[in-house]
C-alpha cells in the first residue's frame, strides 16, 4: 500500500516532444505489388504496414519515483516493443485517452458547462449554465430549461468546458515510471518501437519511345502515414525487400478486433454522434428520412457532433485554411515532391534514405524520387511457359536485364508501373501494371496490357504406339500481325511428366530448356518434343 501510494504521490515529469526523430516505413508484405495503399481520407481502415521509430529526448527530472510522460508518440504504438535506452525503467503504459468530445463530456459528466447557442425566436446568441448528466452516446443535461436531451433537441450549438481535464492528453503518451533510485538530472533517452498504420509503396512511371526501343523510366516511393501524430523534420527511411513478421491468429486478431469495438477511446470510436428517431410517430417514420435536422438559426457554428475531429486525425500541411493544433486540415491527402533518397544495404533488404530531413504528417501520403530518370534499353517479347501438357502464361512484354547494360543496375522494389508511348500526335497513356521485386542482375518483365491478340502459342498431340507411356507433341507460335515478332517458350517439367527429344537446339536458364524465335509476320514457326509420362508415386 505504501508503495502504491508513493506511486501516486510521484511528481509528473513531461516530454513534450522528441528532440530528434527517425522513422523507418516497412511495406504490408499481404499487398500484392499491383495494389496501392488505401489512403482513402474518409476510409478508418487501417494500413498494413508499420514503422519503426526512434526518439531523442532531453528533459530535467528531479531524483526519486518519477511518472515521466512522454507526448507525441505515434498513435499506432505496440506499447510491449517499446525499449528505452540509457535509463532504468518500472512500469510503461500507453494512454489513448486522447482529448476528444467523448474525453471532455466523460470527464465533465455530473459537472457544470456552459452552453453557448442561438435563441430560437431572435437567432441572437445565448450563454447559459448547464450539467451533464449522461455519457456522450446519448448526451442529457440539465439547463434552467429542465432536462434535456440533446441529440434529438436540435438547437444546442457549443459546449464550453471550463478547462482540460489532467488525464486527457491532446498527444498520444507514453507513460514510464522512474524509480526510487532516480538520482535525477539531465537525461537524454533513446526511446525505439514499432508503430502500425503505416506503409509505402514504389510508383514508376515509363515512356516508350516512337520506335519503341527504348523505356524512358522515372520512379517514386510513395510513403503513406494514416497515423494520428505529426512527426517534423525526422529522418525518414523504407525498407524494401521480403521481411519476415510473425502476424497474429485469427483468434488474436478477433479478440483485438472486439477490444476495438468495446473501447470507447478507440480512434474509430471518440467521435459523439448526435443521431435521434425522426420527430413524430415511430410507424410514420419514411426510409431514408433523416435522423436529425436542426432548426435553422441564422448563420452559427457547426453543432457539437462537428465542432471537433479527432485529434490529429487528418494529415498536414498546405491545401487547408485552418490548422488544428496537431497540423492537420480537414481531410487534405498532401503530396510533396523532394529529390532522390540514397540507397544502402541491410542484410538482404534495401534501405532508402531520404537525403534531408522531412515532415511526416498525420493521416497524409509524401512522394520522393528513389532513382534518377533512366533510359532503359530492352525488347518486346511474347513469351509462355510450357507445362507438362498445357501452355500456361501467355504474354507480351517489354524484357530487360537489370543490369548497367541496360542503363539500370539498381534494385527495384515492388509496386506499379504507369506506361506511355510517345507517337507523332503526342505523348499517350498505355495502362498501367505491376512490377515485381527485382535485384540486380535479375530478368525484368513489364508485361503490356495490349498488343498480343495477333500471336497465338499451340500445341499438337500424337499417341505414341500402344502402350507407351510418351507422346509427340508439336508447339506451334503463330503471328497473324504485320510486323515479325520474338517469341520465347520456356519448359516446365512437372511430377508427371518429362520433355525430351527436342527437334531443336535450345537454350538453358535456371536450369530449363528455353525455345527462342523470330516469327515473321503472317507466319508460323514450330517445335516438336517427346512428352513422357512419369509412373504415380505413392506418397508415404
Amino acid at each position: 500500500m505504501l508503495a502504491a501510494l508513493a506511486l501516486m504521490l510521484a511528481p509528473i515529469v513531461v516530454s513534450a516532444a522528441p528532440q530528434d526523430t527517425a522513422i523507418t516505413f516497412y511495406r504490408d508484405s499481404a499487398r500484392a505489388a499491383g495494389d496501392v495503399m488505401d489512403m482513402d481520407p474518409g476510409s478508418d481502415e487501417p494500413l498494413g504496414g508499420y514503422a519503426l521509430l526512434e526518439e531523442v529526448r532531453e528533459v530535467a527530472v528531479p531524483a526519486g519515483a518519477v511518472t515521466l510522460r512522454l507526448e507525441g508518440v505515434a498513435g499506432g504504438i505496440v506499447p510491449q516493443s517499446a525499449l528505452l535506452y540509457d535509463i532504468t525503467t518500472g512500469e510503461k503504459n500507453f494512454d489513448a485517452r486522447l482529448l476528444s468530445q467523448r474525453g471532455l463530456i466523460d470527464a465533465f459528466a455530473g459537472q457544470r458547462v456552459t452552453i453557448r447557442r442561438a435563441d430560437p425566436v431572435t437567432g441572437k446568441p445565448l450563454v447559459e449554465a448547464g450539467t451533464i448528466l449522461s455519457a456522450p452516446d446519448a448526451l442529457v443535461l440539465k439547463t434552467a430549461r429542465g432536462v434535456e436531451a440533446v441529440q434529438c433537441e436540435g438547437s444546442l450549438n457549443t459546449l464550453l468546458f471550463p478547462g482540460r481535464p489532467a488525464d486527457l492528453t491532446a498527444k498520444p503518451t507514453l507513460s514510464v515510471e522512474l524509480p526510487a533510485s532516480n538520482p535525477g538530472g539531465k537525461l537524454r533517452l533513446r526511446l525505439v518501437y514499432l508503430a502500425g498504420n503505416f506503409d509505402w509503396q514504389a510508383d514508376y512511371v515509363g515512356t516508350f519511345s516512337a520506335d519503341g526501343r527504348t523505356l524512358a523510366l522515372s520512379s517514386w516511393m510513395t510513403l503513406g502515414s494514416r497515423d494520428r501524430t505529426r512527426f517534423e523534420a525526422a529522418q525518414v527511411s523504407a525498407i524494401a525487400g521480403v521481411i519476415g513478421r510473425v502476424g497474429p491468429t485469427d483468434e488474436e486478431e478477433e479478440a483485438e478486433e472486439a477490444a476495438r469495438e468495446a473501447d470507447p477511446y478507440a480512434p474509430g470510436n471518440i467521435d459523439v454522434s448526435a443521431e435521434c428517431w425522426p420527430m413524430g410517430r415511430t410507424a410514420a417514420a419514411r426510409v431514408n428520412a433523416p435522423l436529425f435536422t436542426p432548426r435553422p438559426f441564422g448563420d452559427l457554428e457547426a453543432p457539437i457532433a462537428l465542432r471537433m475531429s479527432r485529434w490529429g486525425g487528418f494529415g498536414g500541411g498546405g491545401g487547408c485554411d485552418e490548422e488544428d493544433e496537431e497540423g492537420g486540415c480537414g481531410d487534405a491527402i498532401v503530396v510533396t515532391g523532394m529529390r532522390r533518397a540514397d540507397q544502402s544495404d541491410v542484410g538482404d533488404a534495401k534501405l532508402y534514405t531520404l537525403g534531408r530531413r522531412s515532415d511526416i504528417g498525420a493521416r497524409s501520403i509524401k512522394q520522393v524520387r528513389f532513382l534518377d530518370d533512366r533510359v532503359l534499353k530492352g525488347e518486346f517479347l511474347h513469351h509462355a511457359t510450357y507445362r507438362g501438357d498445357y501452355i500456361d502464361d501467355q504474354k507480351f512484354s517489354y524484357r530487360l536485364i537489370n543490369d548497367k547494360a541496360s542503363g539500370l543496375g539498381e534494385p527495384l522494389p515492388r509496386g506499379r508501373i504507369a506506361l506511355f508511348q510517345n507517337t507523332q500526335l503526342g505523348r499517350h497513356p498505355i495502362g498501367e501494371v505491376a512490377v515485381k521485386e527485382k535485384a540486380v542482375g535479375e530478368r525484368v518483365d513489364i508485361d503490356l496490357p495490349d498488343g498480343g491478340d495477333d500471336v497465338d502459342f499451340d500445341q499438337d498431340e500424337d499417341d505414341g504406339p500402344d502402350g507407351s507411356n510418351w507422346a509427340r507433341v508439336t508447339l506451334t507460335v503463330r503471328n497473324d500481325g504485320e510486323t515479325p515478332i520474338t517469341a520465347e517458350v520456356e519448359f516446365a517439367d512437372t511430377n508427371e511428366h518429362t520433355l525430351s527429344r527436342f527437334s531443336q537446339a535450345l537454350a538453358l536458364r535456371d536450369g530449363r530448356p528455353v525455345w527462342r524465335v523470330v516469327v515473321p509476320a503472317d507466319k508460323e514457326r514450330r517445335i516438336r518434343f517427346r512428352r513422357t509420362e512419369l509412373p504415380e508415386r505413392e506418397d508415404y
